[in-house]
């Protein structure tokens, strides 16, 4: 618990500070040390406790022994050596019974500790292998949704996808779009199967990703999240996360791609520099930067951005989007995204809502569909009919 609470604290001690709630958080420390305290104070008291009550009942056992013992020696029954060995036997055969009680005691904490362990190393994986599983092959480079249904444990009756169906070819770009919860985040996440598809199939190049190897499906596929997770080491170990052992050469060619290579070589130790914890001392755009380049050093066959540039700005993005136009020319590439200037240049795009694609088509042709995309186009970029242009005469 305090553990915890610390944890949380210094994860989030931006958004303490933004909120001028550090005293609530050193109460909520407080209550919780105080807590832990209780409990150690508990612990120390039955080992204070079960001592005395070891040392009493030896002492009380050694009294005995001498007052019966020195009864019969006073009535010439044993000789004062034989009760000199008895209290020496009691002296020696106190050790082991009080390490026995330690014994019990650590026996009881691994055991408690133990259970939890294995319940966790004994956990059946939801994602395996299936049996007799090869590796992915990939040669056109065609990825393929047939009719996809997905439901996620615990969400009752309603499915989170029905029914998806697209197809995107070697150096197509597909574009998803949808209000908040519609399923467009998992839809990247049943490509490298980090869930398995309740109904349908999902292929690249006609091999169901169900039936190949799940260590070829990751590779072949890069998955840029949302969440920009770093690890507290260089910029050169998080860029080569993938591939521990690539040259310097294609760690940078990766970074320039990202748009993010200037940046490094300004800083003191380029590459070398650490990112701190979680990537602490990077702005969010660099973070996502960052991830981009790192999932471009598997140089994937299928790659998927999920709102991995909503903290980039415009001109960087652009930037990014021309460059990856060249590195993705033989790949496939889909983008889900809330900003639809990252992905109205995409040759297919899907609007989806409630878990179904409601509308799919090029962006002129969703824009003269005047539909739900046409919609949200005028929502996000064309201007309110009574607020003028900025900087219009």
């Amino acid at each position: 618990m305090l553990s915890r609470v610390m944890d949380e604290n210094l994860g989030g001690i931006r958004v303490v500070r933004a909120f001028a709630a550090q005293r609530h958080e050193l109460e909520k420390f407080d209550r919780a040390k105080l807590s832990a305290l209780e409990l150690a104070n508990q612990r120390v008291d039955i080992r204070v406790a079960n001592t005395s009550a070891m040392n009493f009942s030896f002492l009380a056992a050694m009294g005995l022994v001498l007052w019966f013992g020195g009864q019969k020696v006073i009535a010439g029954q044993i000789s004062v050596g034989t009760l000199a060995q008895f209290l020496t036997f009691m002296t020696i055969l106190q050790m082991p019974v009080r390490q026995l009680g330690l014994m019990v005691n650590s026996f009881a904490r691994a055991s408690t500790c133990g259970t939890r362990l294995f319940e966790l190393l004994d956990a059946e994986l939801d994602i395996e292998d299936a049996p007799g599983a090869r590796d992915l092959v990939v040669t056109d480079g065609v990825l393929r949704f047939d009719n996809v249904g997905f439901r996620y444990e615990g969400a009752g009756g309603r499915p989170t996808l029905s029914g998806i169906s697209f197809e995107a070819r070697s150096g197509e770009t597909v574009g998803i779009v949808g209000p908040p919860g519609s399923g467009k985040s998992t839809i990247a996440h049943l490509i490298p199967r980090f869930y398995d598809v309740t109904s349908g199939s999902i292929t690249i190049d006609g091999q169901d990703i169900r039936e190949v190897a799940l260590q070829s499906l990751r590779k072949a596929v890069g998955v840029v999240q949302q969440d920009a997770f770093l690890f507290t080491t260089s910029i050169e170990n998080n860029i080569a996360y993938g591939n521990p052992w690539a040259r310097e050469t294609r760690i940078g060619q990766a970074a320039e791609y990202a748009q993010l290579h200037n940046y490094i070589i300004g800083l003191p130790a380029g590459y070398t520099t650490v990112v701190g914890e979680r990537g602490a001392s990077l702005s969010g755009g660099q973070r996502q930067r960052l991830t981009i380049a790192r999932s471009l050093m598997l140089r994937p066959s299928v790659l998927v951005f999920d709102d991995s540039t909503a903290a980039i700005d415009a001109g960087t993005e652009q930037r990014i989007r021309a460059a990856m136009k060249r590195f993705a020319r033989d790949r496939v590439t889909l983008i889900i995204s809330h900003r639809l200037s990252s992905l109205m240049h995409a040759d297919q795009i899907l609007f989806v809502e409630g878990g179904r694609v409601v509308e799919r088509g090029t962006h002129e042709q969703l824009l003269a569909l005047g539909g739900r995309y046409r919609a949200l186009y005028d929502l996000q970029l064309r201007p309110d009919d009574d607020r003028p242009l900025a900087g219009a005469a």
